[in-house]
């Protein structure tokens, strides 16, 4: 089982195999859940997905690379530096996705699609944070025209906050429903 989150979801259940051996099998018992998407657009979203999270990794590391100033400010490192956990869980749930269309138990629903709406929201939210952080040290340092190292920055955290809310509006696009409590295929550890 996923987590412990999920546990109430499963019964475990001792069947008898072929050879007259007990086995102890976990039994889904929970609600089943549904996305509206086919098998093609499912491979798309999650290859959309990874493709923004992709970009907007490089251009956080890029970033991150640049010797700015402003990285020596509190309220810019400490959202730079926590914006790569959403980035974790985002890649996390992304290739957690399964890829045919079929009702999903609520572990992989909570497991992907939900990790990557939350984390997809809290990476806008820490990018948008360090963008605002990095125009306030630009607006009270004095010497940023120096080298421009700064603007070079703030350039590429606008561009990731920019990626950061399309993929933010792609997670909206999709939302999985409760699609019932049964499967045929129901027995089987997940």
């Amino acid at each position: 089982m996923a987590a412990k989150k999920y546990a109430d979801d499963y019964e475990n259940v001792i069947m008898t195999d072929e050879k007259g051996q007990e086995r102890k099998k976990a039994v889904y018992r929970g609600e089943y859940y549904e996305v509206d998407l086919d098998a093609r657009q499912i491979k798309t979203f999650r290859n959309q997905s990874l493709a923004l999270a992709i970009a907007i990794l490089i251009l956080h590391v890029v970033g991150g690379f640049i010797g700015n100033l402003g990285m020596y400010e509190f309220y810019v490192s400490l959202p730079y530096v926590f914006a790569f956990l959403p980035l974790y869980f985002i890649f996390s749930g992304a290739l957690r996705i399964p890829m045919e269309q079929r009702k999903y138990h609520r572990d992989e629903i909570g497991l992907s699609y939900n990790h990557m709406k939350n984390a997809g929201t809290a990476l806008l939210i820490l990018l948008l944070i360090a963008v605002v952080g990095e125009g306030v040290f630009i607006l009270l340092s004095e010497n940023t025209l120096e080298g421009g190292t700064e603007y070079l920055f703030l350039g590429l955290e606008i561009a990731a906050a920019g990626l950061a809310f399309l993929f933010f509006r792609l997670q909206k696009s999709v939302t999985p429903q409760k699609g019932g409590d049964s499967q045929d295929s129901a027995v089987g550890s997940s």
